[in-house]
């Protein structure tokens, strides 16, 4: 699809230029799109100008996607002009290549509607901002984005880190590839897992025994296990067009995994990777065609109840699991926080990361919603957070970053940063 994106405002974009300079120029077989052409040289060159700007546009958009829509726009505007001036002055333009450049701008505005995405990106409420103790444990090199954070009895931590992402593509992840990073608590750091090309490393999740599993989404979506032997294996493959996310163990000792694109909770069996839909909610969907965010993300359990971020709507539900494995209604936890991942606090508050927005907010037991940290404390393009469970550091909230990999691209560098909420 990029390659045909590509090629359209190409072929777009040469037709324009051409008319343009035909126009300035007077050379009626380069102006299909406007006959006959002006008599008064000032009234040639503002055609010109017209035309000149969706070539010029279709050609920067190659290199830069976030203005395709716009400029598919712009392009059947000014075609529609010009068909129109054409006939105000008693001639026509071809209609043959008129419509070509119409469904080609089309095809263009369909395949690649980043800006318009961005410009759709769910409101996050102004919140007040009450910071908390940060610092930056590490950051790593250009192009490595962390999605997932999980911690050991040990006090090691587990990092999901994923390489090679676009996200100006729809498949973003088509020439990605994983790891998962063991980062000791004397700094010492180790992978475990190296997934193909294609697969994603997603949200990790600790068995009590040290087992890790962790989401991917890809060609092949799924999960992956880890052993403590470090023996790794892809345990279950999800449908394609699923997109497993967040993921935790429930009170029934099986793996839940929000899947972002269907509007659903999957729950798979850790020891046979044998997967089934648990819960199908309209409510975890994203809004179809506009939304660059996703629809459930984040997934923890406090007790029976099942938490679920949803970034799109801005939600967080609370599902509970009843003894016949079933969930129940969702309540309405928190709205206005277009939350990705989060860690539950030794009070019951969760905290919550917002990606693309740059803040940590944490939401207390009885609703009171506070930013606690943001850019002025390394929280960029935070997409994950998660309590330690060593001797030393039960009170420390460590969170994973891309960096800002949405603004920054490939040159965005990850951090591991740690902050004290409860100081």
């Amino acid at each position: 699809m990029p390659y045909l994106t590509i090629l359209l405002e190409a072929l777009v974009g040469a037709v324009f230029l051409v008319a343009a300079f035909g126009t300035a120029l007077r050379w009626p077989r380069a102006v299909m799109l406007l006959r006959p052409l002006p008599v008064s040289g000032l009234a040639r060159m503002l055609l010109a100008a017209l035309t000149v700007l969706p070539g010029i546009g279709m050609i920067v958009s190659t290199l830069v996607p976030f203005l395709a829509f716009f400029v598919a726009v712009l392009t059947i505007v000014v075609t529609g002009a010009l068909a129109m001036v054409s006939k105000l002055g008693g001639g026509r333009s071809s209609w043959v290549l008129s419509t070509i450049v119409v469904l080609a701008s089309t095809g263009v505005a369909v395949l690649q509607p980043l800006g318009l995405k961005v410009l759709s990106l769910p409101k996050a409420d102004a919140l007040d901002y009450r910071p908390v103790p940060a610092r930056v444990i590490k950051t790593y090199g250009e192009g490595v984005g962390f999605e997932g954070i999980a911690a050991g009895a040990d006090g090691t931590l587990y990092l999901a880190a994923s390489m090679g992402l676009d996200f100006t593509s729809s498949a973003y992840f088509a020439r990605a590839h994983g790891q998962i990073i063991a980062r000791r608590p004397d700094g010492a750091e180790q992978v475990l897992l190296a997934t193909p090309v294609g697969s994603t490393a997603g949200v990790i999740a600790v068995a009590h025994e040290g087992t890790l599993y962790m989401t991917s989404n890809g060609r092949q979506p799924g999960i992956w296990r880890v052993t403590p032997s470090g023996a790794a294996a892809k345990i279950a493959t999800l449908p394609s067009g699923a997109w497993p996310n967040g993921l935790d163990f429930g009170p029934d000792g099986m793996l839940y995994s929000t899947d972002s694109s269907l509007a659903q909770v999957w729950r798979i069996d850790p020891a046979t990777g044998k997967a089934e839909v648990a819960l199908r909610d309209q409510r975890l969907a994203a809004r179809p065609f506009i939304a660059l965010a996703p629809g459930a993300n984040g997934l923890h359990f406090a007790g029976h109840d099942m938490i679920v971020t949803v970034s799109d709507s801005t939600e967080v539900l609370k599902y509970p699991l009843g003894k016949d494995g079933r969930f129940g209604a969702p309540t309405l936890v928190a709205r206005g926080i277009p939350g990705d991942d989060f860690a539950i606090g030794k009070d019951g508050s969760l905290f919550v990361t917002t990606h693309p927005y740059n803040t940590l907010v944490r939401v207390t037991p009885d609703g009171r919603r506070t930013i606690i940290a943001d850019a002025r404390q390394h929280i960029v393009g935070a997409t994950d957070a998660v309590f330690g469970r060593g001797p030393d550091d039960r009170d420390t909230l460590y969170v994973a970053t891309d960096g800002g990999a949405f603004t920054a691209g490939p040159k965005a560098r990850g951090q591991l940063v740690a902050l004290r909420p409860y100081h």
